[in-house]
């Protein structure tokens, strides 16, 4: 049992091993237990590795619970992977399910690995608090299995030394020479003997070698987990990103931890191999003599050139994976706002900025590439040339060369190769892993989200006697500048002065109310993200208790689940808090329209929310836990007036009267109803007490105050029908509403399933695709004859050594009593024939050399072709599809595509290729050779070609499901980071971070887990390969012993040579070909998205039609019975609309969530295809016009505004049409010149990412600007100033009026002021228009409005109705605080064919008429209109 100190976790660890895991509550001890300190460190803490020594095991501890089976395997399964033999076994039969992967060992977990390397990370940062090392971390994490794994691999390197040195020279002797008895009959038994020492040495390197491999994928693994777990931990409780963005970290999880878990697998084979060279100089200059030193030499400037290519392709890795991470950033931007884009009609300016970074990416991939296969080809090339050297240096200064010395020294020349081939492939992992951890690094030493320590008083909730507070922390400036390397886009770093926000003396008291009011970039929400602990200070002085505070920032934050779980947000149902948050929130109405209520799933960011759904389910999150402070940031801002008013009441006034609450607003009104008012300008509280002493005082403030409702007192009397915010996504409320399948089922889901790429081979057409991507069959057909030529004279000059071995020494075979002699008359360099077979032997190295350069240059520029083509094809389709595509595809599952798919065509797929087409060539080569020397050798190869494909049907059987299920493990867990970071704020404030955490272990263990079947998958297949190879070696060797005398022993020499050089080559052709078939796996997912993401529609107006360029010239919109329906199992979300918009003509649109507003809007932009019927502008089928000039002709202003990251000038003049002039006179218009003129570049300072170094309003008025300028003749604004103050939405209204008078102004409403001087107000409801009428007459004669006597029913946000209002509206009364916890149902009910009734029932079956309270509907304007 635990102790008291413990506890266990009786929660799932997402491994589906030891879910009952104790951990222990106290730091110390886990510093203890993780870390070990000198004192507790004990043969204990490798219990669980040492089982794996036991030679044979039978616990099958793990074989039903969904565990990894490693851990029960014994000593033999371990080394040759046959406890992944079941696996692949049920794959062959066909029992395998499609989706079955063995989970990943607790022992390789993400949350245990992560746990010990954060005691490590953290003692290094109190080691070294300057400049701490994360790779010193690593090293310490790994250093027991490190150097366990390179100790194992020098028993293999050993082994596979003796070989050749020992046994094949004296098997090769043994021919040349064999021992006879007095009989002279030959001793075969010795032959014997070195046969079986042979096969021992053999199979003692092929298993010691897989034993490597198989503690440095368990160790590779969990360096990858424990890395990223903590990477993700750091970044998840950091302040703030500090410019960084979601995708930086999805590239980190996508492509920086798989380059640390190919630096940490193949670094016993960099540190350790190299010592092979030493061995092979000792035994060449013992053998061979001086004349090796010739041999040596070339190993030694080969070295020197492996050297310098394996630099080169350091610095131009590194410089790829900079521009990688440029192109990767503006993708997620790209792929977040594709809306803005299409509807701006930018694709083609976005298409030529990626264009840009890809050459730039391009460009350091070739010089890479060209570097790696230069090292690739100089590997076969190096053991030839030293080979040529040395025999003619040998020969031709007069000394006579055997065939056993001969081929003894090709053998150990290709062993040291082995060594060689090391230094590129090191130098790249090395190189990739050290920029990995330097850019992870950054992100370790984040500032951290903390808590600080609470002094206050009883009654006091926040103190503050002074302290200043920056976005960015002042002494991040330093690192970045001294780090260069790092791949952090450079255009996200912002130079401008850095904005401060200020607090003198500030104290919060429980249960008052605080109102922050100021202009627009005065600071507002700073204050508020200060005290919430997301900005940077030195002199913080703040006492807050952040356990007791929930911050609600103004942008909502909508995860992918169903409303329940945003509201619940990981807390347990309380029902009486949940109703009376939903009731409080106006939510009611909104869950009867969805299609399982509170159970429906929203989407991606809330997909299928409206911007005033997000905002009220936002605010019930935070209405639902109980805290003592309340940071509410204009949370009202994109709801109706009528709607916040009412949510003001009930939430404010009501149900968080007790409590200390602190909040945003741009309502004057309110102003009265707060204790306190802070007024905020330039980042300082100027004023800071009760409203009606600082309006009678302070004069600054009574301007303000006076400005704003000068403005919103000619707001009129009445508020728009209709919610404010926009419907974002195709799937309307109402058409959730109306469906009826059941939200599991296809129609009804939202987002969808990955497609399933299936278990079968890859298609045909897929390695066509990729063929004629890189150039066409021609192309190919010259690469593939030159890697035959390179292969065939690397073969042809072994093969030409045996040759003149023979005849230089006139072997001849004589008969004596009956028993063959073979006799060598001549000695080689007095041989005739000496000087054509050295000529020819020089002429094959010249071949060999330029076949090898030819083959490796023209394969990297065709490779890289097919990659930029595919890559080309893939963006252009994701640019130019539907938009339905984005509503039901997540942002990290296309960011998969474009990160890690493309990183494995760009890099790994070219060098799993090239090696696959040297292998195998060369693979065939050997075995032609040796059977041509061997005839008897196919008799045995019959059966070993049966065991053969006996292994590799059943690796392939299960080696696609693997890497399927690798692939499809991956979308989970970026999805989950990217959602993540994008609501820090939120996940801080209700303490969910530890949530969050677990979640991303499970996704991260899933995905573990599959990567480290699919590598033991491979490596199952390389032992047993091996082994059949050495059972092939052993096949040779006895056919040489056993045809002593009559075969040449150059023939046999180069037969075993051949042999023996087979061991590592044929299992790697085989599983670089099986890699190539997983490789491929990204071109097919590449070339799907190409091929099957929908069209938008015609880029191009088509040819033959004439439509002036001049078009729209007037504006005139006509609809023609237009029907839309987003999905075929969905109602219509626009039902036979038919109306006309004259030129010039200003229309306001009003409606609940869900009545078709945004669906028009979408319409007109051609977002979204018409089910039936037409719509026209200028007379023109807007059918017919191609998509850029439709776009492009047409502005729009949207809820959400959202900047791009690059300069300022690029965010208003994407296409640079404009000149500065007219780019400062939009802005001043905006009221933004004195902003831009404050910064230090001006129109050239720098946007970070989203805008986010700019208010939400500040952004929104840059949005307005971008539209100034394009001054279209129709313009159409969706809430356009809806994150402004009234003050600002007063000038910027008059800004429209002025500069779109002649144009076509349609406007989706949320302040009446918008809509109240239009000319037509156009009103829908459930997808049919009701009206489409003049403000005077949709509102009769003098805008009259029924008064009720509930408060909130004032001037600002009255009901309107007709004469007959006193049938209008059922009242409900209003109970006590236990009756709101009923959710009120509302049921709209059509009465007649012109009038529109809201019923309201209650839980209370008593309902009094004269009630002074009525129980509202609850969308964000919960106004009817009835006629």
């Amino acid at each position: 049992m635990p102790s008291d100190s413990e506890e266990v976790c009786l929660q799932q660890s997402g491994t589906g091993v030891y879910e009952n895991v104790v951990y222990s509550k106290e730091t110390s001890d886990r510093a203890k237990r993780y870390a070990g300190d000198t004192n507790r460190k004990t043969i204990g803490r490798y219990s669980a590795a040492v089982q794996n020594l036991i030679p044979l095991r039978t616990t099958e501890r793990n074989k039903n619970n969904g565990g990894s089976r490693i851990d029960d395997a014994g000593l033999f399964s371990f080394v040759t992977y046959s406890w992944v033999f079941p696996y692949l076994y049920q794959a062959v039969r066909g029992k395998l399910d499609r989706n079955q992967v063995w989970g990943c060992s607790f022992y390789d977990s993400c949350g245990l690995n992560m746990a010990r390397l954060e005691v490590l990370w953290e003692d290094e940062k109190k080691a070294n608090a300057k400049s701490p090392s994360l790779f010193k971390v690593i090293y310490r994490f790994i250093s027991t299995r490190l150097w366990f794994s390179c100790a194992v691999f020098f028993f293999c390197l050993i082994f596979g030394f003796i070989g050749p040195t020992c046994f094949i020279r004296r098997l090769i002797a043994f021919a040349e020479n064999p021992e006879r008895d007095e009989q002279s009959r030959i001793v075969y038994s010795y032959g014997i003997a070195l046969v079986a020492a042979i096969s021992v040495v053999e199979f003692a390197r092929v298993l010691s070698y897989g034993a490597t491999w198989a503690v440095s994928y368990r160790t590779g693994i969990r360096v990858r987990g424990a890395v990223l777990a903590l990477l993700y931990k750091n970044v998840l409780n950091s302040k703030d990103l500090c410019g960084k963005t979601e995708s930086d970290v999805i590239n980190i999880f996508a492509n920086d931890g798989q380059r640390l878990f190919d630096a940490v697998t193949f670094a016993p084979l960099v540190l350790v191999g190299p010592l092979v060279l030493v061995g092979g100089i000792g035994y060449l200059l013992m053998v061979i003599g001086r004349w090796s030193l010739l041999g040596i030499l070339v190993f030694f400037v080969f070295d020197v050139i492996q050297f310098g290519l394996g630099k080169s392709m350091v610095a131009c890795r590194n410089l790829a994976i900079v521009k990688t991470e440029k192109r990767i950033s503006m993708m997620a931007e790209i792929i977040k706002y594709i809306r803005i884009v299409k509807m701006n009609g930018w694709e083609q300016i976005f298409s030529a900025k990626i264009d840009q970074f890809r050459k730039e990416e391009k460009v350091q991939i070739r010089k890479s590439g060209y570097a790696q296969s230069l090292a690739i080809a100089c590997g076969p090339v190096v053991p030839v040339v030293a080979a040529i050297l040395t025999f003619v240096g040998v020969v031709l200064a007069g000394n006579d060369l055997l065939a056993s010395d001969a081929f003894s020294a090709i053998t150990v020349y290709f062993v040291m190769l082995f060594g060689i081939r090391m230094i590129p492939y090191g130098s790249r992992y090395l190189a990739e892993a050290v920029v990995a951890m330097r850019r992870i690094q950054e992100y370790l030493l984040l500032e951290q989200y903390a808590p600080y320590p609470v002094t206050n008083a009883e009654d006091v909730v926040l103190d503050c006697q002074g302290a200043t507070y920056t976005y960015q922390p002042k002494a991040a400036k330093a690192p970045v500048d001294e780090t260069k390397e790092p791949t952090e886009n450079e255009v996200i770093v912002v130079e401008t002065p850095v904005f401060t926000c200020s607090f003198d003396k500030l104290s919060i008291k429980r249960g008052e109310h605080i109102a922050v009011i100021g202009a627009v970039g005065c600071g507002k929400s700073a204050i508020l993200k200060a005290i919430s602990g997301h900005m940077f200070t030195t002199d913080d002085a703040l006492s807050v208790d952040r356990s007791q505070t929930v911050y609600v920032p103004q942008k909502a934050w909508i995860f992918n689940g169903t409303v329940q779980d945003n509201i619940l947000f990981g807390d347990k149902m309380n029902s009486e808090r949940y109703y009376k948050a939903v009731n409080g929130c106006q939510l009611t109405e909104d869950l009867t329209t969805l299609s399982v209520g509170d159970r429906t799933e929203v989407g991606e960011r809330g997909a299928t929310l409206s911007g005033g759904q997000k905002a009220r389910v936002a605010l019930a999150r935070a209405v639902f836990q109980t805290k003592n402070l309340y940071l509410f940031d204009d949370i009202f801002a994109s709801l109706d007036k009528k709607v916040a008013n009412k949510i003001h009441e009930e939430i404010i006034q009501k149900l968080l009267k007790k409590k200390a609450l602190m909040m945003v607003t741009n309502n004057m009104e309110l102003l009265h109803h707060f204790d306190r008012v802070l007024f905020v300008e330039g980042g300082n509280i100027v004023a800071d007490g009760n409203h009606d002493i600082l309006y009678e005082k302070n004069d600054a403030y009574k301007t303000f105050v006076d400005a704003c409702e000068t403005y919103q007192a000619t707001s009129g009397a009445t508020s728009p029908c209709g919610d404010g915010p926009a419907q974002p996504a195709p799937l309307d409320a109402e058409i959730l509403r109306n469906s009826s399948e059941d939200l599991k089922g296809d129609a009804d889901k939202l987002i969808s399933d990955e497609e399933d790429m299936g278990n079968s081979t890859i298609a045909w057409r897929i390695y066509k695709q990729y063929i004629h991507a890189a150039g066409g069959w021609p192309i190919w057909t010259c690469l593939v004859i030159g890697f035959i030529v390179n292969v065939v004279s690397n073969i042809f000059s072994t093969y030409w050594l045996s040759r003149w071995l023979k005849k230089g020494h006139d072997e001849t075979t004589t008969i004596t009593n009956g028993t063959e002699f073979l006799e060598m008359k001549t000695s080689l360099a007095d041989s005739p024939v000496t000087g054509f077979y050295a000529a020819v032997y020089l002429v094959a190295l010249v071949v060999l050399t330029i076949s090898g350069l030819f083959k490796a240059c023209v394969f990297v520029k065709v490779s890289l072709t097919a990659a930029t083509r595919l890559h080309d094809r893939m963006f252009q389709a994701v640019i130019h599809g539907a938009t339905s595509f984005f509503d039901s595809t997540p942002t990290g599952r296309i960011l998969n595509r474009f990160s890690k798919d493309m990183d494995e065509i760009d890099v790994k797929l070219p060098f799993t290729a090239e090696v696959f087409l040297q292998n195998m060539i060369t693979c065939l080569g050997f075995l032609v050779v040796i059977t041509s020397v061997f005839p008897y050798f196919l008799l045995f190869a019959i059966p070993l070609f049966v065991v053969f494909v006996v292994f590799v049907s059943c690796f392939r059987a299960g080696i696609r499901n693997l890497k399927r299920s690798e692939h499809i493990s991956r979308s989970p867990l970026y999805d989950h980071v990217s959602a993540s970071l994008e609501g820090i704020t939120t996940i801080h404030t209700f303490q969910q971070s530890n949530r969050f955490l677990e979640v991303l272990k499970k996704h991260l263990d899933c995905n573990s887990g599959a990567i480290f079947m699919f590598q033991s998958a491979m490596r199952w297949l390389a032992v047993w390969l091996d082994l059949l190879v050495v059972v092939m070696t052993a096949i040779v060797a006895l056919l040489t012993v056993m045809l002593t005398g009559t075969v040449s022993p150059a023939d046999a020499g180069m037969a075993i040579a051949f042999a023996v050089q087979m061991s590592g080559i044929f299992q790697f052709a085989v599983r670089t070909q099986t890699e190539l078939e997983a490789k491929m796996t990204s071109v097919e997912r590449v070339s799907y998205y190409a091929d099957n993401i929908p069209e938008d529609g015609e880029w191009n107006t088509r040819q033959g039609l004439d439509i002036e360029s001049s078009w729209p010239a007037n504006g005139q919109i006509n609809f023609s019975e237009v029907n839309l329906r987003y999905r075929k199992s969905h109602p219509l979300a626009l039902n036979d609309i038919t109306f006309e918009i004259k030129g010039g003509e200003k229309v306001g649109i009003i409606g609940r969530t869900g009545s078709g507003k945004s669906s028009l809007a979408n319409l007109i932009f051609r977002l979204y295809p018409v089910t039936n019927g037409t719509i026209y502008i200028d007379g023109v089928d807007i059918r017919t016009v191609g998509l850029v000039k439709l776009r492009r002709g047409i502005s729009a202003i949207a809820q959400d505004p959202s900047l791009f990251s690059g300069t300022v000038r690029f965010n208003l003049d994407p296409s640079l049409e404009y000149s500065d002039s007219m780019i400062w006179e939009a802005l001043e218009k905006c009221h933004l010149k004195t902003l831009v003129q404050s910064l230090d570049k001006k129109l050239e300072a720098d946007v970070s990412h989203g805008g986010n170094n700019f208010s939400v309003g500040e952004r929104q008025l840059f949005c307005l600007a971008r539209a100034l300028l394009m001054k279209s003749r129709i313009v159409i604004l969706d809430e356009a100033t809806a994150s402004v103050d009234a003050g600002t939405d007063k000038l910027i209204q008059e800004v429209i009026k002025t500069v779109f008078a002649d144009a076509t102004v349609i406007i989706i409403a949320h302040r009446l002021d918008n809509v109240r001087n239009m000319d037509r107000i156009m009103h829908l409801k459930n997808g049919k228009l009701i009206n489409f009428t003049t403000p005077q007459e949709m509102f009769k004669d003098d805008w009259s409005v029924y008064k009720l006597e509930d408060k909130d029913d004032d001037q600002h946000s009255a009901v309107v109705v007709g004469e007959n209002s006193e049938h209008s509206m059922e009242k409900s009364s209003q109970g006590s605080s236990q009756e709101s916890d009923d959710i009120v149902k509302v049921e709209n009910e059509q009465k007649d064919s012109s009038d529109d009734v809201v019923h309201i029932e209650s839980g209370d079956d008593d309902v009094k008429a004269d009630s002074s309270e009525v129980k509202e509907t609850s969308s964000d304007t919960d106004i009817e209109v009835v006629q």
